[in-house]
């Protein structure tokens, strides 16, 4: 028996649909042709719309229980209860309240996540089966040129860049489903005065929500390691020259004490020659590993302390201690300071030795009757120091390289003089430790000026 009031009210409206069709053939039954004609029309007219309302009725009930397969929070379980039509219209209504916050549920991930991949300091590239871009994070799109991401959504991946390493990678990445590792080269773009940057790429297929066995497409990982294989060359070029400065000294000292222990008994002449080349090279070794370890507690140690000295003192102490060495080079040792104190904030014992490190350069590069002058001033909220010499020079191409370890514009003149090749490199650190920076002139036979500033205390 059927149980649906929408199919009864149907079947019961045709049915006083054949009602009326029979009183009114009665009143024409004057006329037996038109009497039986109306008859028949109204009974097809009744089984028509007692047909209507079944199958309305039954693609209702089917409706309904589609909701409730998809979860509808509807009233869908009565299945012989109330109108069909008012309980669809009730599971829509419910529907469209669940779609919308779906939606906006949809919309906050999706902007999370947008906010996530635009704060990343990678590289994200996504494609699709089509091989057509996805996504484009800001970061992959200022290395590709792109000004705007959005605007390389849904683009070719072979129009997004011509590296065949990321193409390749995403492609071989979605067609194999495994993970795969590039590492590459991208140039500069035109009017970019650096070289060519390093990256590592990282593609991972991207599978399908509903079967995991299809593959939608592929997401790379892009990591600029430019400056971390710059770190590793200076790190290796260190332990070389390291190895090499440390070996100089240690074979002459070696050399020197087999001599005197294995030869022929020694006159007393060359035997003190022997032993000052020995105290020679052990200084300088003592040199060398006291620079090493100065230059690691600069690099090593936190903030420096917010500690106000007047820079008069430093220098004043430097150049009382490095007097006598410029007397005996017959150079004339200028102190032109200001009355008024210059003041900074650091540690005095770093600057003390970056102080001594510029005027020990100047003493020993200068030649016999020049001077040296020693500058301090206050000027835009930075307290300067200058140290000018009238030596040799620098030739202009290697003053961009001096400030690097174990950089030598004369490696023998250096190493004849007792330079460790690290006094500007201490320089160059204490300098950015404490804020500032440091800078050179110089011609070559011309004389050079070495600038060390540091902010001024407020």
């Amino acid at each position: 028996m059927i149980r649906s009031p929408l199919f009864w009210r149907l079947f019961l409206g045709g049915l006083a649909l054949l009602a009326s069709g029979l009183l009114l053939g009665a009143a024409v039954a004057s006329g037996r042709v038109g009497g039986v004609l109306v008859w028949t029309a109204t009974l097809l007219a009744g089984a028509l719309v007692g047909l209507a309302a079944g199958r309305l009725a039954k693609r209702a009930r089917g409706l309904l229980a589609r909701a409730a397969a998809l979860g509808s929070p509807g009233p869908v379980g009565e299945a012989g209860r109330g109108d069909e039509f008012v309980r669809l219209e009730a599971c829509l209504e419910g529907n469209e309240a669940r779609f919308v916050e779906q939606l906006a549920q949809l919309k906050a991930e999706r902007n999370q996540l947008t906010a996530v991949l635009g704060g990343m300091v990678e590289g994200v590239v996504a494609i699709d089966r089509d091989r057509r871009v996805l996504h484009l994070n800001a970061v992959a799109a200022s290395w590709f040129g792109r000004p705007a991401p959005e605007l390389a959504v849904g683009r070719p991946i072979y129009e997004l860049s011509r590296q065949p390493e990321i193409s390749g990678a995403l492609i071989e990445a979605m067609e194999k489903r495994r993970q795969v590792s590039r590492t590459f080269t991208l140039a500069r773009f035109a009017g970019e005065v650096d070289g060519p940057d390093r990256f590592e790429l990282n593609a991972s297929p991207l599978l399908s929500s509903r079967r995991e066995e299809v593959v939608e497409g592929a997401v790379a990982v892009i990591h600029d390691i430019t400056e971390l294989e710059r770190l590793e060359s200076v790190r290796r070029d260190f332990v070389s020259n390291v190895s090499h400065e440390l070996k100089t000294p240690l074979t002459a000292i070696h050399g020197y004490v087999e001599t005197l222990l294995e030869a022929d008994p020694i006159d007393g002449p060359t035997r003190g020659r022997f032993l000052r080349k020995i105290r020679r090279q052990s200084n300088r070794l003592g040199a060398l590993v006291s620079d090493l370890l100065t230059l690691s507690r600069i690099e090593s140690s936190a903030e420096p302390p917010e500690k106000v000295l007047d820079l008069r003192s430093p220098a004043r102490e430097v150049l009382n201690l490095l007097g006598p060495a410029s007397e005996e080079r017959g150079l004339e040792l200028v102190a032109e300071f200001p009355e008024a104190a210059v003041e900074v904030l650091g540690e005095e014992e770093a600057i003390r030795q970056a102080l001594s490190n510029l005027v020990d350069n100047a003493v020993k590069y200068s030649s016999a009757g020049g001077r040296v002058i020693v500058r301090l001033q206050a000027q835009n909220g930075r307290a300067m120091l200058e140290v000018q010499d009238e030596g040799p020079g620098i030739a202009g191409e290697h003053l961009d390289r001096i400030f690097e370890r174990f950089y030598r514009v004369d490696r023998a003149r250096s190493r004849e003089l007792g330079g460790t090749g690290l006094g500007l490199a201490i320089v160059k650190n204490v300098a950015r430790r404490h804020g500032g920076g440091v800078e050179v002139e110089s011609e070559r036979d011309q004389g050079s000026t070495f600038r060390l500033w540091l902010p001024a205390a407020e």
